[in-house]
């Protein structure tokens, strides 16, 4: 599957969403609430809600 350039992925899971995008080439947002302690990430960014997510998507345009 080809991706668009400068294409995101935005999720709560750690591997389905992060650990899956991080392979096929999207950056990645981790929205991490608290439900995966002690694992650590690959994902390029890390935040605790959506609305900062939306910060850095805006920042990255």
């Amino acid at each position: 599957m080809a991706l668009a350039d400068g294409s995101w992925m935005v999720g709560d899971h750690l591997v389905a969403d992060i650990g899956g995008e991080r392979a096929t080439g999207p950056r990645t947002i981790w929205v991490d609430q608290g439900t995966w302690p002690g694992h650590d990430h690959d994902a390029d960014h890390a935040v605790t809600d959506v609305l900062q997510a939306l910060e850095i998507l805006h920042a990255e345009r």
